[in-house]
């Protein structure tokens, strides 16, 4: 029998060997070796890393579970992004395991995980109000008094509160809650200078857009100064188009409108964007802001902005400020002209008062017409051209609209660039005399070695080659199979029908015409720019006769057989005749006007230039 003694001491080992096998285990779980915190060194950089287990117990909010684990709560650290275990309960919307967390280790709500982001921010992330409002109670736990709410207004690596973070999430209601424990957070700006108050006017939400203005007001001079160092609040408000939001603004603090957002003024960007139930409050409470000019590089002044925006109606509230000119020396007409905004420009145009802009010129010596020419703006070039009282006039460079055009012009050239041109050819736009553009166009068009021009034309010409190859392949073809039986005598049996004799006069000068085009287009292969020009220039009429002396052989060719039933042989020459007409209005606007010297033939040339324009239009895709 042993000695009792020696019964006890072996129970008492056991005991221990237990409890170390105990400890040994939850370290083992944890993964982790005991730790001896250092004070003095930041939590970031002492810490234990959380397990998948102990993640599951916080994510869960088993506080039972996690409070048995037996270690110190403050050591432990996610080890991909340092989130500790209050960020990870504040994410998962565990109010009640927080509420049982702070008490144990109160520091632990100042740490900041990888990013920057304290538990306030994971929760508004998270979009877990609950967990935020139990967070926003920390400061009871805290027996060093006079903290605050400090911690609302902590920032992570992009300069975001938990203010920012709820409001661009759009969660108002969290953002209710930021607003009324920390109001000081409304005007705090982040890393691209928006402050929380800006967020709640691009969310159009006016109640909460009120009790930040009304917080705001207590903490001036701190919140004027962070409000016109930030994007305006002002703009803000202009772009969402809510004139009660922007009158609350302003009404409370009037310096606003001196802010200056992309250099604009806000009434020059109110004007800009056409809103113009703004821009009437705006002229009407801060009258002399319609002569207050932007800090861009322009210089522009609120009607130069409308101008450029193409919104007549803001115009008309703006025109008593009609004769300003840019820093460029630019007037209305110059601005809307350079922005191909056509509806301002007719508009302009009628107006007799403003009959001498036309013609002016700015400090580049550029009339309307070069800046309208120079970008490209066809519908505005075209009216321009119509108009009686405008004169092609010369810049400070010798240079004419029309030599701003082709100077400018890239190759491949694009569909506008091509409408330009040709609405400049079809008034007989003259070309200056200047040694600087003819020594320019000796080396841009004439140079063989533009390997760039080359390349295009020579693309166009294997096209056209190609086309007219194949007509004629097809009037060949129907030259040997024409329409109707034969005699005996192997005459054709319809030779004696006008239709028929039509068919074949057609068809035979689409088969010659198309040979020739082939022949003239084989001189534009010597790799001489020049002598490409020329065979397209020839070879373009000569394409368009074969294809509508094609479209008519056909035409009359099913006229002639179907002529025993007339109801349908005449509904195939209706239709043939529509179609040609078709054929030749799209083909007609590829022709150079400029050749044309008849003006009664040129002015039929319009219908189908002015088809293209339509067509160039709907094709350009608008942003706002």
């Amino acid at each position: 029998m042993a000695h009792p003694h020696t019964t006890l001491t072996h129970k008492a080992d056991d005991d221990s060997h237990l409890q170390n096998t105990m400890s040994s285990h939850q370290s083992s779980v944890l993964n982790m070796p005991p730790v001896k915190r250092n004070m003095s060194l930041d939590p970031i950089d002492v810490f234990s890393p959380i397990d998948a287990e102990m993640k599951m117990y916080l994510v869960h909010g088993y506080k039972d579970e996690v409070l048995r684990m037996g270690v110190h709560l403050w050591e432990l650290k996610s080890k991909e992004d340092k989130n500790s275990v209050l960020h990870i309960a504040a994410c998962a919307g565990q109010s009640s395991l927080i509420t049982d967390i702070i008490p144990l280790c109160k520091d632990i709500v100042k740490w900041k995980n990888c990013k920057g982001d304290t538990a306030f921010h994971c929760a508004a992330k998270s979009a877990q109000l609950n967990a935020l409002l139990t967070l926003m109670d920390w400061s009871k736990y805290d027996v060093s008094a006079g903290i605050g709410n400090f911690m609302l207004k902590e920032k992570n690596e992009d300069g975001d509160t938990a203010l920012h973070i709820a409001l661009e999430n759009n969660q108002e209601k969290m953002a209710e809650s930021l607003v009324n424990k920390c109001p000081q957070a409304c005007y705090e700006l982040n890393g691209m200078r928006i402050s929380p108050l800006y967020m709640a006017i691009k969310l159009k939400n006016l109640q909460l857009v009120k009790k930040m203005m009304n917080y705001i007001k207590e903490f001036e001079p701190a919140s004027f100064s962070h409000l016109m160092s930030g994007k305006s609040v002002v703009h803000a408000a202009i772009e969402t188009n809510n004139i009660d939001i922007l009158k609350e603004l302003l009404e409370n603090h009037g310096e606003l409108v001196n802010a200056f957002d992309d250099k604009q003024t806000p009434l020059s960007y109110a004007a800009f964007k056409g809103y113009l139930a703004a821009v009437r409050y705006l002229l009407e409470k801060f009258p002399h802001l319609a002569y207050e000019c932007n800090k861009d590089e322009d210089g522009s002044s609120p009607i130069h902005k409308a101008c450029s925006g193409g919104h007549v109606k803001v115009i008309k509230e703006l025109y008593r400020t009609m004769h300003l000119l840019n820093s460029k020396g630019q007037n209305i007409l110059h601005v809307a002209a350079a922005h191909g905004k056509a509806e301002v420009v007719s508009y302009l145009l009628e107006r007799l008062e403003l009959e001498r802009l036309i013609n002016l010129k700015d400090d580049r010596g550029n009339t309307p017409l070069h800046l309208a020419a120079k970008g490209f703006h066809p519908r505005v070039v075209y009216i321009l051209t119509r108009e009686p009282r405008m004169k092609q006039l010369h810049n400070k460079d010798g240079l004419t609209a029309l030599d701003i055009a082709e100077i400018h012009a890239e190759s491949p050239s694009t569909f506008e660039t091509r409408l330009t041109w040709m609405a400049l050819r079809y008034v007989n736009s003259p070309r200056s005399a200047q040694s600087t553009r003819q020594e320019y166009f000796r080396q841009k068009i004439e140079n063989p070695t533009d390997k760039t021009d080359l390349g295009h034309f020579k693309s166009r010409n294997n096209t056209l080659v190609l086309v007219a190859t194949l007509i004629a392949t097809v009037t060949f073809a129907a030259g040997f199979t024409v329409p109707g039986a034969y005699t005996e005598a192997g005459m054709a049996y319809l030779v004696n029908k006008q239709a028929f004799q039509v068919f074949i006069i057609c068809d035979i000068a689409a088969l010659y015409t198309s040979i020739l085009t082939v022949v003239s287009l084989i001189w534009a292969n010597l790799s001489d720019l020049q002598l490409m020009l020329l065979s397209l220039k020839f070879a373009l009429p000569l394409l368009g006769c074969s294809l509508s002396m094609m479209s008519i052989a056909f035409m009359t060719g099913i006229y002639v057989i179907l002529r025993p039933l007339p109801w349908l042989s005449y509904v195939v020459l209706g239709v043939g005749i529509v179609f040609l007409i078709l054929v030749l209005l799209v083909f007609i606007s590829l022709v150079n006007p400029s050749y044309i010297k008849n003006h009664v033939v040129r002015f039929w040339f319009t219908g189908p230039f002015l088809l293209l324009l339509l067509a160039c239009e709907k094709s350009t895709t608008k942003y706002d």
